[in-house]
């Protein structure tokens, strides 16, 4: 199952510093991984007012996927990235990569021009002899051929490994929605029907779905709101599941971290039961 998530680029709304703003992002791409999420969609709020927290958003989400040592060579430096000291590792299979190199394994790359010639930064002392097509700078998922000499081949991700997500761009929820190709939607919302009341039918559908998508609010507006600004209703979407994940809750609001990790869990259960 592919799953993605989609979080307005209104997300940072009640963080007033880039500190707080990093560590929103870094709980945000800890939990995707913990949780397989492929697709993290940053859609567009219809003020238009938030483009440049989309902006810290990609930034810290990529940096925090992006294997260590690759870091320094595949992110320029950016005042966004100031405090990213203080985002939780990952420690996803594509990053608990070491020096200690071994024949056959799959790693991440990035490509450098070298004396003319393509060359692989595999996060070893010396640039790897490079086995395919690409351009300096680009990040590739590569398959270790030999030791001595040190030369590899460009090769596909692992299947049976989760290899991080990818942040993408998208339009208002209901443009997204209206032009998004899944399986299965879910809007989440503390409006939405308790899943609990409906655990049977949502775990059905979970599991005859190779790809879903989990729709969250800001931290302001629901995902009906976030409807309601394109002349959109939640019923627009009738296919789709409208849920509150997080029932019985005994605060007043359940922030957008707590929300996407709550969620998650009771997706991944449903899969996996």
């Amino acid at each position: 199952m592919q799953i993605s998530i989609a979080v307005p680029d209104s997300l940072f709304i009640d963080e007033s510093t880039l500190r707080d703003k990093t560590a929103k992002a870094g709980s945000i791409a800890r939990t995707a991984s913990i949780f397989g999420v492929e697709r993290i969609y940053i859609y567009r709020d219809a003020t238009g007012a938030h483009d440049k927290d989309y902006e810290i958003a990609r930034l810290i989400l990529e940096y925090a996927e992006t294997p260590q040592y690759l870091r320094k060579a595949l992110i320029p430096k950016n005042s966004a990235l100031e405090f990213v000291g203080i985002l939780p590792p990952l420690r996803a299979p594509h990053h608990a990569k070491g020096p200690n190199l071994s024949e056959g394994e799959t790693r991440e790359a990035s490509l450098e021009l070298l004396n003319g010639q393509l060359r692989a930064n595999i996060g070893s002392k010396e640039l790897a002899f490079f086995d395919g097509r690409g351009q300096a700078g680009e990040r590739v998922t590569i398959r270790m051929e030999s030791l001595r000499p040190l030369k590899v081949a460009r090769t596909k991700k692992p299947d049976d490994t989760y290899w991080g997500y990818e942040v993408r761009r998208a339009p208002t929820l209901a443009r997204f929605l209206r032009s998004a190709n899944f399986d299965l939607v879910v809007l989440t919302s503390r409006k939405g029907q308790p899943i609990h009341e409906v655990w049977s039918e949502v775990k059905n559908r979970v599991e005859s779905c190779e790809r879903i998508v989990l729709c969250f609010g800001s931290p302001e507006l629901g995902v009906d709101s976030m409807l309601k600004q394109d002349s959109a209703n939640v019923s627009d979407f009738p296919k789709s599941l409208y849920l509150n994940t997080v029932p019985f809750q005994n605060v007043e609001t359940v922030r957008l971290e707590e929300a996407i990790l709550a969620t998650l869990s009771l997706i991944n259960v449903m899969r996996r039961s």
